[in-house]
């Protein structure tokens, strides 16, 4: 028993501000119970510096009528204090209710933003469609952080997140890749960039005017797996760490800059076009690992150009030769152009120290690949058949 008071006791000993601070890491339903605890606790969640309405799953009308009473009663009872982080994941199971409640939740967002928001992060869906993602957002001038994931970015005409660093984006509808183009010129010092199963309703082509307009001089990380749209290459020339589906966002007009500070890269989904890989090599002079999958659905289906073999380039790569340390070939099948390619780096890459062949299957070619000769003597080769699943994709 004295354990237990002890312990309330050093809670009641903490400050109001560190109080809040760990109230903010709970859903806001939990802050707002714990003013039953006592006098001091009463009005202490309306200090919080967060809104998190976390894992809302509404399925009748009146859980509906509910939840959107206690938005507007937590927001009404904060008056206009300040909120530095927010999220909102909500999910409609009755179309209805979606297109009832959704804008109430434009309304939240629209009133947070203006709270000296931070960090936002947004899942708000309903079965038949994606919702619109509030244009508000996208002048919010204090975002350090954005995650939004499931909705149809559209009507907009500018955007303005000067103090963004982190964009999230995910399961997410564009018009067309000018409209993304647009959302990132909006973000001057973005560093870390994901974009995951990205579509494009139209199939356009950026212009070289177009792609030579962004510049995204600050960004350091960029993840965009499953994104099939046009993207500008002389974009990402600054990252060290790049994850794309190249053959998908690579336009022949466009430029291939020198990635010279890459130093991780997973290319996806190359579909046999050595020559693209080799051209991509050649300007990832300082690159230390990579991982490559050469299937066009990771894993499964019928494949492009399955009878293209490779070919050695007339000078080996300088990031092959000096600096790669860790390959990983996925859904490899041991067809002549995957064999040629994994012993091509086996004889080149001097400090190679593990190839790593991932396949769904015993491989038939492992003796092969095994006996063939290694440039680097401290270079280990690890077979590995795994059972696929969407999760173990290469954005992982």
């Amino acid at each position: 028993m004295s354990s237990i008071a002890n312990d309330h006791d050093v809670i009641n000993s903490l400050p109001d501000t560190v109080l809040c601070h760990i109230l903010s890491f709970i859903p806001t339903t939990e802050a707002v119970a714990t003013s039953v605890l006592s006098k001091r606790w009463t009005h202490l969640w309306r200090s919080v510096p967060s809104l998190n309405i976390c894992d809302v799953n509404l399925d009748d009308l009146e859980d509906y009528c509910r939840f959107n009473d206690f938005v507007y009663s937590v927001l009404l009872a904060r008056n206009n204090t300040s909120i530095k982080s927010s999220i909102f994941n909500i999910w409609y199971d009755d179309p209805h209710l979606g297109r009832l409640g959704f804008p109430n939740v434009i309304k939240w967002i629209n009133s947070i933003v203006q709270r000296g928001l931070e960090r936002l992060e947004m899942c708000v869906g309903m079965v038949e469609d994606n919702l619109q993602l509030p244009i508000s957002i996208l002048s919010c001038r204090t975002l350090v952080v954005l995650d939004v994931s499931g909705f149809t970015v559209k009507g907009f005409s500018s955007v303005r997140l000067p103090s963004l660093k982190i964009l999230r984006v995910q399961d997410s509808i564009f018009l067309n890749a000018r409209d993304l183009l647009l959302l990132l010129t909006g973000c001057p010092i973005l560093e870390d960039l994901y974009a995951c199963n990205l579509q494009s309703q139209s199939e356009d082509s950026l212009s070289y005017q177009e792609c030579e307009s962004l510049s995204l001089s600050k960004l350091i990380k960029a993840q965009m797996p499953h994104t099939f749209c046009h993207f500008p290459l002389k974009a990402l020339r600054n990252v060290n760490e790049l994850c794309i589906e190249i053959n998908k966002v690579y336009r022949s007009f466009d430029e291939i800059p020198t990635f010279h500070n890459l130093t991780k890269s997973k290319l996806h989904s190359i579909n046999y076009n050595w020559n693209l890989l080799v051209q991509v090599l050649n300007h990832c002079p300082n690159l230390q690992h990579i991982e490559l999958s050469q299937g066009t659905d990771y894993g499964g289906g019928k494949r492009d150009n399955d009878q293209e073999n490779w070919v050695d380039p007339i000078s080996v790569p300088q990031c092959i030769s000096l600096h790669l340390k860790t390959c990983t070939l996925w859904y490899f099948r041991g067809q002549q152009g995957e064999l040629q390619l994994a012993k091509y780096i086996l004889n080149h890459a001097r400090v190679l120290q593990t190839m790593k062949i991932c396949c769904r299957d015993s491989l038939k070619k492992e003796r092969e690949l095994s006996l063939c000769s290694k440039v680097s003597p401290t270079c280990e080769l690890i077979f590995h058949v795994f059972r696929f699943h969407k999760e173990e994709s290469l954005s992982d």
